[in-house]
Order: structure tokens, then C-alpha cells, then sequence
């Protein structure tokens, strides 16, 4: 299968380019320019601003996908509420023209626009676990841009040239992550202390809410079984929620570091909502997919990621 994803360098792109190349696909991978893409991956890529239509379609039509995996965009919540006018060039004009190259190409080809759970918005303990027919309400700029995304992915599946898939994926981690994300960060601080760069004392926000947390591998995996598989629109994740304070505990089990955990008032962001996990049954049923990696495995390979990184 001849695959084509955009967004290729950031921390999902990573993963899933790798495991598109292992699956025997052909891949061409997109980074913005002035990125660079992991050597090791070893495929080709391009250079490509998706804010460009033209260039978007020279690329998309010079390669000829099978699938495009539509990954690039803002993945911080924090950065689309700081800047909407950017999350919305990012996540929705840059969607358009992905979608609108390949509906020009009349190909056939699938398109699957990675969303994110995050649009079903302030949800009610009534409607625990999450299926993907829960309403859509968009509770920040990251979410709205994400559904506003949603919306030109169907626009272009109703015209018939294209299969458009939308993949909602629930928080997912693993090595390499950026800092911002709080698995991530809690295994930064746990490794700059075993390595003594730092008194043992572990700054975090609030514990006490709950997500959907399952490891980046198993979700690039449904990633590509939808591609071959699947019509429409799939939650992805555990299944379960897990709290944050979980995650802590792990992790500061996994660092075998004694440490003073604070509440830093600067990281108590409000929750939104206190407790949040999907129904992941039809991507079980229609796909064959079910996540495999355990909580503890993934945070094992988180820690180790930064604890070789702050050596």
C-alpha cells in the first residue's frame, strides 16, 4: 500500500511512519519545512506547508496514496486557546487542502484525518463510556478546530471521490513526547532528579482527574487497520479511565527515586470535565483492534526515554 503521511516528524508521525514501513508499505512522508525527520526511519519525505493548496496537490498527485494519514496540525490545547487564528490555519485551512487535492485526484483514494476525543467536549457521567453517536460539543479552540476539521472531511466524503475516515483518538503516550504532556513531564522530572540535576522534589497540578490513557504504538496500529478496514468515524484508546494520580504513583514506582511531590499552583488548571473514557467496541468489532501494551509498559518506556536523554 502506497501511504502518505503528513505531519511525519512530530511524536505520532514518528511512530506510525515506522510502523507503516514494517507493514511493507511504500511511504512519503511530510514535515514542514525547516523540520527534519528522523534518519532512521529511512523513507522518503518531502518538505511541504500545507496552507499551500498547490503545492499540496503537486505532492499528493505526483505520489499517488493509496491512504493519506492526515496527522500535521496543533496538538496542544494550550497553543490553539493562546492562538486560534493559528490552530485554525493549522487544523482546519490545511485540512481543507489536503481533503480538496485528493477529491481534484478523483482516485478513490482514503483519506483519514486524525481528530481527537477531545471534541465531545464537557461530557456527563450519563454518558460514560463515550460511543462515537455522543454529540459533538467542542469545550476549547483545540476542540473546535478539530471538529470544524471533522466537518471538511464529511463534506468531501459525501462528494464521492474520496473514502474519508475520522479517528478519535483518546490521550495516548510514549517515549519521546513532548514535556508539555503530563506523563511526559512527570518522567522528565523523575529522570533530571536520578540524575541529580535537581532536588528530589516533583512539581504537578491537579491528580485527581481521569482519562483515557493507552500507548502510541497500539493506537498507530488501528491507524492503519482503519485505513484497510474501516468506513467512518472510530474511537480509539483503552477503554477505561485512569487517574492522573495513577500515572504519578507509576512512574515514581517505575524511577525507584524517593521524591517530595508539591502542587505547583501555576500547572492547577480547572478540569473541564473530571472523568473521561471511550467505548472502544466498534473499533474491536469492525477492525480486530484492541490495545496490547500495558499502562506500566508504556510509562517503563517513557521513563527510559528521558532518563537516557537527561544522561
Amino acid at each position: 500500500m502506497r501511504a502518505l503521511v503528513t505531519g511525519a516528524s512530530g511524536f505520532v508521525g514518528h511512530y506510525l511512519v515506522r510502523h507503516l514501513t514494517e507493514c511493507g508499505d511504500s511511504v512519503l512522508a511530510t514535515i514542514f519545512p525547516g523540520s527534519t525527520l528522523d534518519p532512521a526511519l529511512k523513507v522518503e519525505s518531502e518538505q511541504l506547508d500545507l496552507s499551500d493548496l498547490s503545492r499540496t496537490t503537486s505532492v499528493i498527485s505526483s505520489f499517488r496514496p493509496d491512504v493519506i494519514y492526515h496527522l500535521a496540525g496543533i496538538a496542544f490545547v494550550p497553543e490553539a486557546e493562546n492562538d486560534f487564528q493559528k490552530a485554525l490555519t493549522a487544523n482546519v485551512l490545511c485540512t481543507s487542502n489536503v481533503f480538496r487535492s485528493a477529491h481534484l485526484l478523483q482516485s478513490g483514494m482514503t483519506v483519514a484525518l486524525i481528530s481527537s476525543a477531545e471534541v465531545y467536549g464537557k461530557i456527563t457521567a450519563a454518558e460514560l463510556p463515550i460511543n462515537e453517536s455522543v454529540a459533538v460539543r467542542p469545550a476549547n479552540n483545540y476542540s473546535l478546530s478539530k471538529a470544524m476539521a471533522e466537518l471538511v472531511a464529511e463534506r468531501y466524503a459525501r462528494q464521492g471521490q474520496i473514502k474519508a475516515l475520522i479517528l478519535r483518538p483518546f490521550n495516548h503516550l510514549g517515549a519521546g513526547q513532548a514535556p508539555e504532556f503530563v506523563a511526559s513531564n512527570f518522567a522528565q522530572q523523575l529522570a533530571r532528579i536520578a540524575c541529580g540535576k535537581v532536588a528530589p522534589v516533583l512539581q504537578v497540578g491537579n491528580l485527581d482527574v481521569q482519562r483515557d490513557f493507552s500507548d502510541v504504538r497500539d493506537i498507530v496500529r488501528a491507524y492503519r487497520l482503519a485505513a484497510v478496514k474501516g468506513q467512518g468515524t472510530f474511537n480509539l484508546g483503552a477503554g477505561h479511565s485512569t487517574s492522573i494520580q495513577t500515572i504519578l504513583d507509576t512512574l515514581i514506582s517505575i524511577s525507584g527515586i524517593k521524591v517530595q511531590v508539591t502542587q505547583d499552583p501555576t500547572r492547577m488548571r480547572p478540569a473541564e470535565v473530571h472523568e473521561i473514557y471511550g467505548d472502544i467496541s466498534r473499533a474491536k468489532r469492525e477492525l480486530g483492534w484492541s490495545p496490547t501494551i500495558s499502562l506500566r509498559e508504556t510509562l517503563e518506556s517513557v521513563y527510559r526515554y528521558w532518563l537516557e536523554k537527561e544522561k
